[in-house]
């Protein structure tokens, strides 16, 4: 998946860039907002529109303030320009914590330690087996402790369970009966 976060400076980011990465966390975790002519606290920029669009006095201290903007996003963004400032404060605040989330994840990608599992708890898999190929559901996923790899426990029937590797999906199991009976196919192929 192509990467949306990124460290560069505003001055070599592209448009598209910018608009993903236009709201940020700084070190003390405070939401920040850029463009290509400014840079600055998220609260701050709130107040600015405030002061400047309402010509209110508003509080200095910032839990003040954040307790004013709370009341303010009771009013209709429509009607009164602190209710807009008010839901616009709170998107850039929101898309500073969601852009720090999205950049751990693309993080992780990119050092290889995000893993995606080719199915979920409660998915029908087929396993193929010695004597046919049998139905089972996805009941748990872990890690196994043994061996380097995840597990799935399946359950074939009420009375059977059993655990099968991750390594050997699209080898011994598949997500759908059609795959798996190609595969059954194959090894019949080979075997004669």
């Amino acid at each position: 998946m192509e990467r949306l976060t990124t460290n560069k400076k505003v001055s070599e980011m592209e448009m598209v860039e910018l608009a993903h990465n236009c709201c940020y966390e700084d070190e003390e975790h405070n939401a920040r907002y850029r463009d290509f002519e400014m840079e600055m606290d998220a609260r701050d920029f709130a107040i600015n529109l405030m002061v400047t669009l309402t010509k209110d006095e508003l509080p200095l201290d910032k839990t003040e303030f954040d307790e004013e903007i709370l009341d303010n996003l009771t009013i209709d963004p429509f009607s009164d320009v602190r209710g807009l400032i008010a839901v616009f404060y709170r998107n850039l605040w929101a898309m500073a914590d969601l852009r720090e989330k999205l950049k751990c994840y693309e993080d992780a990608e990119e050092q290889g330690l995000l893993i995606r599992l080719p199915c979920k708890v409660g998915d029908h898999i087929y396993i193929i087996k010695p004597y046919g190929i049998e139905e089972a559901s996805i009941t748990g996923i872990s890690e196994a402790d043994d061996i380097d790899c995840f597990c799935f426990e399946v359950y074939i029937d009420p009375d059977y369970h059993e655990i099968i590797a991750l390594e050997e999906f699209n080898d011994t199991w598949f997500l759908s009966r059609e795959e798996a009976e190609a595969k059954l196919k194959e090894m019949e192929g080979r075997a004669q």
